[in-house]
């Protein structure tokens, strides 16, 4: 039986600590009903760190002194073979945000590259308007991810002092962006640690995803909810989240989302 997002906010309450083995095989029973015991790997390429953001926990963030590049579309077509010969059909292209360097054209010719070889190329870049998503959707792109990090405003405004991604109403609208561009998958997230609320964030997190398969039924949502790790920079978080709390979250968004895939990532 699908919960609700009270019922996700209870089970990863403090005092749900001690029913995570009921509440994981309840989980696994609802995993297996929808997809089976099949896992789909993939592979991130990553075409860019060069940032024009201050993101104070990224470790791409502009102000870290770290060295930077680009990919030319050769480089990248060099990448997608040795990914390639390696087994891997599903590309996820992964960039920093810099509008100049990796504009939407040159984003378009990295999809197209991909393309050519790959079974699914999926974006993970900055957020774009509808039309340059239907354009990327026209290059071959089959999904885009777009993880929110943190859903508290005040927590996402201070953590983004500079740059395209400070305006969190933007990044709130673009899934419905993707969707509309007729995108088959869009990828959601937070990154746990970023606001001293954590479980607020996953609870949010639920109610987004449910908003868009809800109003899009014809577009496949994924969730994803990597864990703040130390990188360039040196920022701590808000929350520390033990292995013991990652694990309920994961379930009660199992229980939550029985259609949606859930992302699971070294990140």
């Amino acid at each position: 039986e699908q919960v609700g997002l009270e019922d996700v906010a209870a089970l990863i309450s403090p005092a749900a600590a001690g029913y995570l083995d009921r509440t994981a095989t309840r989980a696994k029973e609802a995993t297996l009903k929808r997809f089976g015991r099949t896992v789909q790997l993939f592979a991130p390429l990553y075409l860019s760190n060069d940032c024009v953001n201050t993101c104070l926990y990224c470790g791409f963030s502009m102000k870290n002194k770290i060295k930077r590049k680009t990919l030319t579309t050769d480089e990248v077509s060099k990448e997608v073979d040795l990914l390639i010969e390696k087994g891997f059909r599903h590309l996820l292209l992964v960039s920093a945000e810099h509008p100049k360097l990796v504009s939407a054209d040159y984003i378009s010719e990295c999809i197209e590259e991909a393309g050519n070889r790959a079974h699914e190329v999926k974006l993970e870049v900055q957020a774009f308007d509808r039309q340059t998503y239907a354009r990327f959707k026209d290059a071959g792109c089959n999904g885009v991810v777009l993880y929110q990090e943190t859903y508290d405003r005040d927590t996402f405004r201070r953590l983004h002092p500079y740059g395209l991604k400070k305006d969190i109403e933007d990044r709130l609208d673009a899934p419905d962006r993707i969707a509309l561009a007729g995108i088959r998958h869009v990828g959601l997230g937070v990154l746990l640690g970023l606001s001293e609320d954590w479980r607020r964030d996953v609870v949010s997190l639920a109610a987004h995803a449910k908003y868009l398969q809800r109003t899009y039924w014809r577009t496949a949502v994924t969730v994803s909810l990597p864990r703040l790790r130390p990188a360039a920079g040196g920022f701590k978080g808000s929350a520390e989240v033990s292995d013991r709390d990652f694990l309920l979250a994961v379930c009660a968004l199992r229980l939550a989302l029985p259609e949606a895939g859930i992302v699971l990532s070294t990140r």
